[in-house]
């Protein structure tokens, strides 16, 4: 369910889990309808691409155009959802072993700003910019 943005949002919602307001397109007009219901700047995440590929800010319908035909030229599904520029990224990184005991090992936040892939983005580790 990771992989197909859709599949992936509709789980977090039965779990409960707040996430941004996000629509799955699977043409480049449904993601111009659903960006005007989300507004600008807009996230767009490629589904089923390794490394977060044709995924990216838009700040406007002309970029949301280019960005999209590239990226539906990659994937057969984005992702269009609110953007959540000027946000802290902050991770964890959690082992768990078979009998479902779980350690935090580290948090870590990216350098770079939200809407980076985490892939392509530096990571501190631990957190050093977190109040208590």
């Amino acid at each position: 369910a990771t992989e197909d943005r859709q599949l992936f949002s509709d789980k977090l919602h039965e779990i409960g889990e707040k996430i941004a307001p996000s629509y799955a397109c699977d043409d480049l007009p449904s993601a111009i309808e659903a960006s005007k219901k989300i507004g600008f700047p807009l996230m767009i995440r490629s589904a089923f691409a390794l490394g977060g590929l044709g995924s990216g800010i838009c700040e406007n319908e002309d970029m949301l155009r280019e960005m999209g035909a590239m990226a539906f030229s990659l994937s057969p599904q984005i992702l269009v959802e609110k953007s959540m520029l000027g946000w802290k990224e902050v991770e964890y990184e959690v082992v768990r072993d078979a009998s479902d005991n779980c350690v935090t090992v580290c948090n870590m936040e990216n350098f770079d700003p939200l809407g980076v892939h985490t892939g392509d983005s530096i990571v501190i580790a631990p957190s050093q910019t977190l109040s208590n």
